[in-house]
């Protein structure tokens, strides 16, 4: 035994080994080998569960606050918005006002809804970002000076219209 051992290729002397120690080895093997494949179609699934979620979520009302601004200022702006829309002689595109935000908020190019205190609904397009809008704040593109030291600063409400193309 000890000679046919010896003269027998090192895997197969290993193979027999395996099964003296662990008969069930290989049934393991195979059940891991499920499992793994189970595992990752389970973390598969849970990544476009995910990915609903937040974008179920990100169609819900939520709270802002709106400042407004304007293309015509002394310095630092130029009428351009940082997606190149020139907007020095317009507030809307497309029928939508322009806005500023937070990209990481809401995503350039972005359609948004939103609502005023007063009940008034607007729709917009995220086109433009600003030094001081991070996070849930949004600015408003006014015409004029006037205009925007009127609007001031409100509470808004806004959801998501349409994704970021």
């Amino acid at each position: 035994m000890l000679t046919q051992t010896l003269l027998s290729p090192p895997s197969a002397v290993a193979g027999e080994l395996a099964t003296q120690v662990a008969p069930n080895a290989e049934a393991w093997r195979q059940d891991a080998e499920v499992l793994a494949v189970q595992l990752n179609e389970q973390r598969e699934l849970n990544k476009r569960l995910r990915a609903e979620i937040k974008r179920l979520e990100a169609k819900q009302w939520r709270d802002f606050t709106a400042t407004a601004y304007t293309a015509d200022c002394p310095e630092g702006c130029t009428g351009i918005t940082k997606t190149g829309v020139d907007v020095r002689n317009q507030t809307h595109v497309n029928g939508r006002r322009v806005v500023a935000t937070d990209p990481a908020v809401i995503p350039l190019g972005t359609v948004i809804e939103i609502r005023f205190a007063d009940g008034r609904l607007e729709r917009a397009i995220a086109l433009d970002t600003g030094g001081a809008i991070r996070g849930n704040i949004i600015d408003y593109l006014v015409s004029d000076n006037a205009t925007a030291v009127q609007f001031g600063r409100q509470r808004v409400k806004i959801r998501i219209i349409g994704e970021a193309k």
